[in-house]
């Protein structure tokens, strides 16, 4: 689906809103970071629960697709430091992992795949046919509505995204505005740590340029840079 001469396929693009979620990734064996944004592999379970695949099929397929996020909205952020337990054969571990809790979320979620499974996918949102109701995982949201599908036949390429992610190595500079917000957060990439940088009212210029729909840009699990 993506190789040297492009991407082949097509894409859809939804505006996904929940009621509360929490977006975590595992870094340690003791504690998970929480993300602003959900990444690639959660938006793809996301798609993956509707169409009614399971978690082998998920670990199968996941790299024939391309996936991405954009924030639209946020209600509000609830923020907590949590000590948890963890019960080892004769010995007791303790360890601190913030959390943070968004209200009422909105986001664009954007996938790009082979044609049939978009067209299927696409379908089956437009009906609210949902062989399972979305769940996240390693993440925990609840799910409140999906609306303004649409299916697209091709990607931009652009060098600039804003209220999104991009891997650290690819960001030129950041344009802040006021009340924007940007931080770095490692994510697990084949069993070593890498880092996104994720905005909120703010803007990234990057080295190179990104597939995107609509302004979404789109990426391989974990977070990879696609070949256009």
């Amino acid at each position: 689906m993506v190789g040297e001469r492009g991407m082949n396929g097509k894409g859809l693009i939804t505006t996904v809103e929940f009621d509360v979620a929490h977006f975590k990734v595992h870094t340690t064996m003791k504690g998970r970071a929480t993300y602003l944004l959900p990444l690639p592999s959660t938006i793809i379970g996301f798609f993956f629960s509707i169409m009614g695949f399971n978690r082998d099929t998920f670990i199968q397929k996941r790299n024939e697709f391309l996936s991405g996020v954009q924030i639209v909205d946020l209600k509000g952020v609830s923020r907590e430091n949590a000590q948890l337990l963890k019960l080892k054969p004769n010995r007791e571990v303790k360890t601190t992992e913030e959390i943070m809790v968004l209200f009422r979320p909105t986001y664009k979620f954007a996938i790009w795949g082979a044609t049939d499974f978009i067209e299927t996918l696409f379908e089956k949102i437009e009906r609210y046919d949902f062989t399972f109701v979305p769940y996240g995982g390693v993440s925990d949201f609840v799910f409140w509505d999906i609306r303004d599908s649409c299916t697209i036949e091709n990607y931009s390429p652009s060098d600039e995204i804003s209220n999104s992610y991009a891997p650290y190595d690819i960001v030129e500079s950041p344009s802040l505005s006021e009340g924007g917000v940007i931080y770095s957060l490692p994510y697990l990439n084949e069993g070593s740590a890498k880092k996104a940088v994720m905005t909120y009212n703010t803007s990234l210029n990057l080295k190179t340029k990104v597939p995107t729909l609509e302004g979404v840009p789109i990426y391989r699990v974990p977070l990879e840079v696609a070949t256009l």
